[in-house]
Order: structure tokens, then sequence, then C-alpha cells
């Protein structure tokens, strides 16, 4: 008799370590712009020399760019959507701009490129793209605390695990005919947090969806900077051309509106 009570302390350690180590991984998912559009780690991208011609309004797409992610981790096409238009507000307030469109995320082939981009703009009639890229690590491991307890009628969970979660996102911005970028803003965010190895995976995906969007959020604080300083700038800029139609003028200043 006096062997059962070691057997269940031996039982509980050895469930409580299963529980721990099936929970601490290493989790990541990446859209990555660079391997969209220059699929192929050897393939270096090309710098454009022609020159972006701009018909002033003009039409703007945004889109995340593909992914590999498991589904169990993947970010939501419903989140993206939602994450995508907090991009097109960004665009809203500016008269230079005529229509943004989010485009789905079906949209983009893995490893499409600007061929892909090309069936894009014909079809919904773009002129412009902001690509949404993005890098997120979810570590995740036992706190030291989290174990099962055991008791004549089974194992019950006490504590938990803790995760750490750093999400980067980045929005480019291509004139689709000439190749070239326009724009370019990013956004990091670092997300901690425990939860019961019961709901972790929930908390988890939570925390996850959090962390896009505070590193949106401050994506698109600088976002609108750089916007501003394009709208300063591309009148003077040798590889951009502007093409002004009749009654759209610009101010004195020489600055688009």
């Amino acid at each position: 008799m006096t062997k059962l009570p070691t057997l269940l302390v031996a039982m509980a350690l050895t469930l409580a370590g299963c529980a721990s180590m099936e929970d601490s991984s290493r989790h990541r998912q990446v859209a990555s712009v660079l391997a969209f559009l220059y699929p192929g780690s050897g393939n270096v991208p090309i710098i454009p020399d022609s020159v972006a011609d701009l018909r002033v309004p003009f039409r703007v797409g945004v889109a995340f760019v593909p992914d590999n992610t498991p589904p169990q981790f993947r970010l939501p096409e419903s989140d993206r959507l939602k994450l995508a238009t907090k991009v097109r507000d960004a665009f809203s307030g500016y008269p230079f701009v005529q229509e943004i469109v989010a485009v789905p995320s079906v949209y983009l082939e893995p490893g499409g490129g600007f061929a892909n981009l090309d069936r894009i703009a014909a079809m919904l009639r773009l002129d412009v793209i902001a690509l949404i890229s993005f890098d997120q690590v979810q570590n995740a491991g036992a706190t030291g605390s989290s174990f099962l307890y055991w008791t004549g009628i089974g194992a019950y969970l006490v504590q938990g695990d803790q995760y750490d979660i750093l999400t980067a996102v980045e929005t480019s911005v291509f004139d689709i005919k000439s190749r070239r970028l326009l724009i370019r803003a990013g956004g990091i965010s670092t997300t901690k947090g425990s939860a019961t190895l019961v709901g972790f995976s929930e908390t988890a995906r939570e925390a996850r969806t959090r962390g896009f969007d505070e590193a949106m959020t401050e994506m698109i604080g600088k976002l609108h900077t750089e916007v501003k300083s394009f709208r300063e700038q591309a009148p003077k800029d040798p590889n951009i051309r502007l093409t002004i139609p009749p009654g759209y003028h610009l101010p004195p200043t020489g600055r688009m509106p």
C-alpha cells in the first residue's frame, strides 16, 4: 500500500512535465514582402530605373502579403481585413488619393511578385499598392508554478504557462507600373502574459491578435508622417512624375494638396 502514494506522485509529476513540455514552444508566423515580390533566396531586389508616373488622384490597394503559417496560429482573414482597414483609413484623408480598396488575401499568390500585382491592378483598377508584411514570434514556457494536482478522482490544473509575443509589422507602398517603392513605415509590439494550460491556446491567440493591433497602431502613426513627407517631396523628386488633371492645382508652395 505504501507504494500507491509514491506511484500517484510519480504519475502526477510525469503528467505535469508532459503538459509543460507540450506547451513550451516557439511559434513564428512571417509574411515577407521580399519573399512575395522577389521569390527565391538568390533573387536580389532590383532598384527600378523607371520614373513613377502618378496620375493624381490615384487608386490605392491595401493587402497582406502571403504567409505559410499553420492554421492554428494564422491571423484570421476577418482580423486581417480589420487591420487592413486601419491602413486604408490612414490614406482616406488625403485628396490626392481617389479611392482605397482592401484587397482580399486570396488574391495574392505566394511568390506571385509584380506579375501578380499587375493582374490585381488590372482587375481592381489600382495605381498604387500598400503591402502589409509582418513577423510575429511567440515564445511560451512553463512558469515553474504550472503543475497538475493529483487527487483521488483525477488531475486538476493549478497554475499555467507564460507567453512572450513580439510582433513587427510594416507597410510598403509601391507604384505598380514602375515597381518603385514610394513609402514605408513600421511598428512593433511586445505582449506578455500568462494563462492556465487549459485556456492557454485561446488566451495566446487573443494576445497574438492584440500584438498585431498594437503594432499596427504604432505603424499608422509613422505612416501618416511618411505620407505627409511624400506629399511634400513628390513634386520635387526626379523619380516621380505627377500628372495633374485639368482643374486640379498644386498650392503656391508647390506641395500636393
